[in-house]
């Protein structure tokens, strides 16, 4: 992308804050943008961002009203329903739920190693859903609070640019049926053993053996071409300016309320996923409360980093479609040492560099 077109997607709000010491135009953006703008020049695939400092309300995106895949950073929207939920005194934290058959999920680091029939406390799901992205306890929450609850708060908190909201087992049956319509017979285990099932050829004939499709009929193309239809579809989607301003309004604790919106801050501090993301761009000391989120060709980080010297916070969004794992991951690491330099004033490349080289 050049300088130029860059510029078409670049936003930037200077708000009329009320301290005089804020009252003046920020250069953080424009220089911002430069950095971004080169570090973008050689990728091959796209990225989404956009920062605010909470503060001032001042922002910067770049391609940040396009519509981006979030990935599990839909288990905000849900953390957000179980709060409500919470509130309202429908739910209490240490009620439980029974982990079923039904509840077995890829991508579950944590609940993956208990037995069926195991009870646990939504309170150990909240924290394993957001702190270790399990997608088991994801979709236990949503059982509970109902996807409904989950995309109407979005709607009630007054969040705009958001796609529908599914489950994690709707967003493998989803892809799967638009590789083959027959796959809507694959229950939540036959979709794990296909997620375990390595490499993607055997994969794919384990799928035909499943669903009754001949062999040989799938090709790694006909992979890819699901996902790419799935992404248009617009599901668990959001532009990163929506989930950008989702997070700034969590940090001035008017989503739910005050509290739900600190104790939501407090368990996203605890996220242990995406080491090599916005953490690997952000000193080692500095606060950040952030959701990652990853599948097929997209990789993500959702977050607040707290400057020093008064942990002023700054919301950071960013969203990349395709590039290789490890492109999009230093980009986004990249991304994050760039905006927490420039909103510092002290932007310094070989600093950026240095930081975030493989």
């Amino acid at each position: 992308m050049t300088f130029a077109s860059a510029l078409g997607v670049i936003s930037l709000m200077v708000s009329a804050p009320a301290d005089a010491e804020e009252n003046y135009l920020p250069t953080w953006p424009i220089d911002l943008q430069s950095h971004v703008v080169d570090m973008t020049r050689s990728f091959s695939g796209e990225l989404g961002l956009y920062v605010e400092d909470v503060r001032t309300g001042q922002q910067y995106g770049y391609n940040s009203a396009t519509p981006m895949y979030l990935a599990s950073g839909i288990k905000i929207p849900v953390m957000m329903a179980l709060y409500q939920a919470l509130n309202e005194g429908t739910v209490n934290l240490d009620e439980t739920l029974i982990y079923r058959t039904t509840d077995v999920r890829d991508g579950a680091p944590l609940l993956s190693n208990l037995k069926i029939g195991t009870p646990i406390s939504l309170g150990v799901l909240l924290e394993a859903m957001i702190q270790s992205s399990d997608n088991a306890a994801t979709d236990m929450v949503i059982r509970r609070v109902g996807i409904a609850n989950v995309n109407r708060i979005l709607v009630d908190e007054g969040f705009e640019g958001f796609g529908p909201i599914t489950s994690l087992l709707a967003v493998r049956q989803l892809i799967y049926q638009r590789l083959d319509p027959r796959s809507s017979v694959l229950s939540s285990q036959d979709i794990l053993r296909l997620r375990l099932t390595r490499p993607l050829a055997k994969r794919l004939r384990r799928l035909e053996s499943l669903i009754g499709a001949p062999s040989g009929k799938f090709t790694k193309e006909d992979y890819e071409r699901a996902f790419r239809q799935y992404y248009r579809q617009g599901w668990n989607s959001a532009s990163m300016r929506g989930m950008g301003r989702l997070l700034a309004e969590i940090v001035k604790g008017e989503v739910v309320s005050k509290g739900s919106s600190q104790r939501m801050l407090a368990i996203m501090r605890g996220t242990r996923t995406g080491p090599r993301r916005f953490r690997a761009g952000i000193p080692n000391g500095i606060s950040l409360a952030h959701k990652t989120g990853t599948q097929f060709r997209r990789t993500c980080d959702f977050g607040i980093v707290f400057l020093p010297p008064d942990e002023r916070p700054v919301v950071i969004v960013a969203s990349i479609s395709g590039g290789s794992r490890g492109e999009a991951e230093r980009l986004l690491a990249r991304a994050a040492a760039a905006s927490y330099s420039a909103l510092l004033g002290s932007f310094s490349s070989t600093a950026v560099s240095a930081r975030t080289a493989p």
